[in-house]
């Protein structure tokens, strides 16, 4: 028998996390994973596994998400066309989820170790305002917020540090490099921009529940580096809620998504 050609692809993807248990596929839930996979079998007769860039929890959205996979083929079969399968996967999942790109990859592509630096944003709504179209994507709050001062804490975050507090990793490697993390307010919108080049589970999130607190007078900025050094869970595992926060880019050798 021949041996099997592979032809191997990578897609940035987005989608809308409310109704989803998170990125990667979970028994019995409903998952981006489980979404594409499902559709992209169906299309292609194929049992196929996509690979992420970078696992993303319930209720947690994405713009900017990376993924690959491979599909089996005969030697001298006929040339994949990318653009007709994008579209054709795009109107079999769920309006949830939408297929950006689809492009040809080398074969053992993997985005989650090819990555260089992954971008997040986590958005605000501060004072009491409130926005109907928004209110999945961003988190309303009645406080107003101390901005100068969650920026004087936000830069005390910046550098290679052990982010045991803020997250966790199974393997216990919990130090992390955070290139930026930058706040910026327009009228009663502040969005918290995280660039890093991974992320411990839940570690965003914890980032901007301990920045919640500096804002709202509960913790003073430099409070935040004595957080990180007792290496205790901050805030008692308190994170913010999943539907602020959205993976915005994946970077590879300088390239972005």
């Amino acid at each position: 028998m021949p041996p099997v050609a592979q032809r191997c692809a990578r897609s940035v993807i987005e989608y809308d996390g409310t109704a989803f248990a998170g990125s990667q596929r979970q028994p019995q839930q409903r998952t981006v994973q489980g979404e594409l996979e499902d559709a992209l079998n169906k299309l292609t007769g194929e049992r196929i596994t996509i690979r992420f860039a970078g696992r993303t929890d319930a209720g947690v959205h994405a713009t900017g998400q990376v993924i690959a996979f491979c599909l089996s083929s005969p030697p001298g079969g006929e040339r994949i066309r990318w653009a007709e399968l994008r579209r054709r996967w795009n109107a079999a999942v769920a309006p949830d989820v939408v297929v950006r790109s689809l492009r040809s990859a080398a074969p053992g592509f993997d985005p989650r170790r090819a990555a260089v630096t992954r971008t997040y944003r986590y958005r605000i709504r501060q004072d009491g305002d409130r926005r109907s179209t928004d209110r999945h994507r961003t988190l309303e709050i009645p406080d107003r917020l101390d901005v100068a001062a969650m920026r004087d804490a936000a830069a005390r975050l910046v550098g290679e540090r052990d982010f045991a507090a803020l997250g966790s990793d199974p393997r216990g490697q919990t130090v992390r490099h955070l290139e930026a993390v930058t706040i910026r307010q327009r009228g009663t919108l502040i969005e918290v921009t995280v660039r890093g080049n991974a992320f411990l589970r839940r570690m965003v999130r914890s980032l901007v529940a301990v920045l919640l607190a500096v804002g709202r007078g509960q913790m003073a900025p430099a409070e935040v580096e004595q957080v990180l050094e007792d290496r205790r869970r901050a805030l008692y595992g308190r994170a913010a809620p999943a539907r602020g926060l959205t993976l915005e880019r994946v970077s590879f050798e300088g390239q972005e998504t």
